[in-house]
């Protein structure tokens, strides 16, 4: 996958996912078939370049200085993009924004799919009070993972790297979202036991989107799993899977989000 480095003129956005969002990179290596971003932000070299800002440290270090941004707000890292996708082990741009943050007194929320996040283990540890990890976790590996998530990594090595955070007492939450049809309906209690097991102390669902241009593109690949609506199938699934969480959540003392339920 190609890269560029790149510069902004700002890094900060407001976001519905807390006070603030950083996106450290424009685009994403891990390629999953049911990402939306590509169209709501119109960029079609997303699933194919990923561009770099290499100067996220001077920027962000200059708008933390603004005093409308204030001690404790709180971060999303990152809001469309994967923060720990691998293009981080080379420049390490979201560790940076992460130890800026926390050094600030920011509260930070991370969300992916790498066990990537690992590398910064330490500085999470030091400010867990601080700081959440969320993992994006659909469904058990299988050939759906593969066909849907092709390039990031298998589903077993999230769950393992959750149980090792919450082992050092940093708050883990799975996102169960958006809910696939045959994926994550159909292996749910097995998934749900694991992430209980583990420690994880929150359970978020989101529902699949269907943005224009994306229909096509899923329906062509769910193909292969189910036949029938996807539309009206990931409905079903959608409401299967939150009405289940939910009873599970409520049943093991784990906090149950639907963020999105709109």
């Amino acid at each position: 996958m190609l890269y560029e480095e790149t510069r902004c003129d700002r890094c900060i956005s407001r976001s519905a996912l807390g006070d603030y969002s950083i996106n450290p990179y424009i685009g994403c290596q891990h390629q999953c078939a049911y990402c939306y971003v590509p169209k709501i932000t119109k960029n079609p070299e997303w699933k194919s370049k990923v561009k770099v800002k290499v100067n996220l440290h001077v920027t962000l270090a200059k708008e933390l200085t603004n005093p409308r941004i204030k001690k404790g707000s709180s971060f999303f890292l990152s809001s469309l993009t994967d923060p720990y996708q691998p293009i981080e082990s080379k420049y390490g741009l979201t560790s940076d924004a992460l130890q800026q943050l926390l050094a600030n007194g920011m509260k930070v929320v991370i969300q992916t799919k790498s066990p990537l996040v690992l590398k910064d283990l330490n500085l999470l540890k030091y400010n867990a009070k601080n700081v959440q990890v969320g993992f994006t976790v659909l469904g058990l590996d299988g050939n759906v993972k593969d066909a849907l998530e092709p390039n990031a990594p298998s589903v077993n090595s999230r769950i393992k790297a959750m149980a090792y955070l919450a082992d050092r007492g940093i708050y883990v939450f799975a996102f169960l979202g958006p809910v696939i049809p045959a994926w994550t309906d159909i292996d749910l209690e097995y998934l749900l036991a694991e992430l209980r097991d583990i420690g994880v102390k929150e359970l978020s669902v989101d529902k699949l989107r269907f943005r224009p241009g994306l229909r096509k593109e899923l329906t062509e690949i769910m193909g292969n799993f189910f036949h029938g609506d996807l539309e009206y199938e990931s409905q079903l699934a959608y409401a299967k899977v939150v009405k289940k969480v939910r009873e599970f959540s409520g049943e093991h003392g784990i906090l149950f989000t639907n963020p999105f339920s709109y």
